[in-house]
């Protein structure tokens, strides 16, 4: 979020509302943001029709490329969009797993009114008398008169739900500014780019090897001030820079032998930027020529900067790849078997609720039809009463895994709650626990380079409001 190009074309009076990363722009499209965000008349490539997401590939009958950008610089192409324009826009296509196919909810209803439309249409003939003679005209046309009726009706009780609907309309509510982040103090302006920090953190740290508390440590060196806190900042930044410049090296098949006691860190640092191509107007290529005393120069956003690259550069990798792949492939068992659970829990809930009622039948019977007294029903439900309660909380527990929006593992990304036009995005964060656990990203205006950000926190009180506010708006 801290450079994007803005789409200047006007769609039925208003302006495009997409904004372009600069990286995505130029390894996608081999356009440069900060020349194309200076035009007053740039239209994204979206408006344009060139477009290579997985959205409007699959809009054109298309496969989804995956990542391709490293595979076009190998190639000595500009951008994937080059890349797909010499082999071809077919040539590429990410493999998926095969995944059980879904009948929706939709397929399902229109199945429902075929059926609906055959019977009525069968009822119709039978009442026009070419099965049933003593059936007249006047019985058809009271039955579709019926109907008619019976559709007016529901009709203008789906305007009423609407209207009232419109009346009542949720608000969500007022938030506070986030200036701390698991109890670490941050410049406001920098929020956003620590929880992306700590959020990758918090999705690949096995992957890595982080210890417990050690994306929390590099962000407390980073906003601390003292002459010990820089110093420490070798034995935990730099280390971590360290260590996705040489997982970002091995996918490249280049060895480096790294170390933060000289400057060949730095220097490969910038080889890296170099070669990715962004950001170049933030770190010309002569900072990295300098040595590190050029980094002991830099503020704690300007190193955060460098940090969030690496994290972004290193999502690429193979290494971090086969980590998704294998997380995705754990997550859809354990909902596999999250599922296998709740309708065991059900049967047996089932079972037992039967049980009961056939040890009450059975006493009834025995007492030659004489009702049961109060403490006789009470001593043969309770026997089995506290068995129906245990399997009903396993299956709760069991759904509570599998339902929600949450359909993918944390390794595969973290989707937004809620987003609306108005540029406000509701997140659930892993790297984030306080209560409501809900935090509210502002987009905010965009100016011609970059876009004015905010995150916003709520108060524990504050939860009920917010799940109000997604149940009437998701």
């Amino acid at each position: 979020m801290d450079f994007v190009a803005s789409c200047k074309a006007m769609k039925n009076n208003k302006q495009c509302k997409l904004h372009f990363c600069h990286k995505c722009l130029l390894n996608r499209y081999g356009e440069r943001a900060e020349e194309v965000a200076a035009l007053d008349d740039w239209h994204c490539v979206r408006c344009r029709g060139l477009c290579n997401c997985s959205f409007c590939r699959k809009e054109q009958g298309l496969e989804p490329t995956g990542i391709l950008a490293p595979k076009a610089k190998a190639s000595g192409l500009s951008s994937v969009s080059e890349l797909l324009k010499v082999e071809g826009v077919n040539t590429f296509a990410y493999p998926k797993r095969a995944k059980l196919e879904d009948v929706s909810t939709e397929d399902v209803a229109n199945e429902d009114n075929k059926a609906a439309g055959k019977k009525k249409k069968a009822l119709i003939k039978n009442k026009t008398g070419l099965t049933k003679e003593e059936d007249s005209i006047e019985d058809v046309a009271k039955e579709n008169n019926k109907a008619a009726g019976k559709i007016k009706k529901a009709k203008a009780t789906n305007e009423v739900k609407e209207e009232i609907k419109i009346e009542i309309e949720v608000k969500l509510p007022d938030g506070i500014s986030l200036t701390n982040v698991a109890g670490i103090d941050v410049p406001s302006e920098e929020t956003g780019n620590v929880l992306q920090f700590l959020e990758f953190c918090s999705a690949f740290g096995e992957a890595l090897d982080l210890k417990e508390g050690q994306a929390e440590s590099i962000v407390t060196e980073l906003f601390s001030c003292g002459r010990s806190t820089r110093r420490q900042q070798y034995c935990s930044v730099i280390p971590m820079m360290i260590q996705l410049l040489e997982l970002i090296s091995h996918d490249r098949d280049v060895s480096l032998s790294l170390s933060a006691t000289d400057s060949t860190w730095f220097s490969s640092l910038g080889e890296c930027l170099l070669q990715s191509g962004v950001l170049s107007d933030v770190f010309p290529p002569e900072t990295f020529t300098s040595g590190v005393s050029e980094y002991k120069k830099m503020d704690a956003s300007t190193k955060l900067k460098l940090l969030n690259f690496l994290c972004d550069e290193s999502l690429s990798t193979g290494a971090l790849r086969n980590f998704i792949d294998t997380k995705n492939v754990e997550f859809e068992a354990e909902r596999k078997e999250a599922k296998g659970k709740a309708a065991a829990a059900k049967e047996k809930e089932k079972q037992l609720k039967q049980k009961m009622q056939g040890d009450l039948v059975k006493a009834h019977m025995e007492k030659n039809g004489v009702p049961l007294t109060i403490e006789e029903h009470h001593a043969i439900v309770s026997q089995t009463k506290a068995e129906v309660k245990e399997a009903h909380e396993k299956m709760l527990e069991a759904k509570g895994m599998i339902s929600g929006k949450r359909q993918r593992c944390a390794a595969a990304g973290t989707d937004p709650i809620l987003y609306n036009d108005d540029g406000f995005v509701l997140w659930k964060l892993k790297c984030f626990e306080e209560e409501p656990k809900f935090l509210l990203q502002d987009l905010g205006t965009y100016g011609d380079l970059s876009p004015h950000e905010k995150w916003l926190a709520f108060k524990p009180e504050q939860k009920q409001e917010i799940e109000k506010y997604v149940s009437a708006k998701g």
